[in-house]
């Protein structure tokens, strides 16, 4: 078993860690972006823990907000977007198929 606190943004779990998931804390200051990327092979999963977030995902935008989850299926081209006055934190878990 792995017990971590969330203090810092960055990594929380590597596939060193674990069989098949990584996990990372993102801090996103007002307006930013993490830019367009894909989900090859892999499934993802955000949770947003403040803030508004717009996460596009097949040209449509989606508005999400505190304890709000998305699930991206793989080979799924996405950005998340802080589209709301404070800062956006959110937990990314992401798998990999073997």
């Amino acid at each position: 078993m792995i017990i971590k606190k969330l203090e810092n943004e960055g990594r929380i779990l590597s596939l060193e860690e674990t069989k098949n998931i990584k996990a990372g804390l993102v801090v996103l200051k007002l307006g930013q972006e993490v830019g367009q990327h894909i989900t090859t092979k892999r499934e993802e999963v955000i949770l947003i823990l403040s803030g508004e977030a717009e996460i596009i995902c097949d040209n449509i935008n989606h508005h999400l907000t505190v304890e709000q989850l998305a699930y991206i299926e793989p080979e799924k081209e996405h950005n998340v977007r802080n589209i709301g006055q404070q800062e956006l934190k959110y937990i990314y878990l992401v798998s990999l198929f073997k």
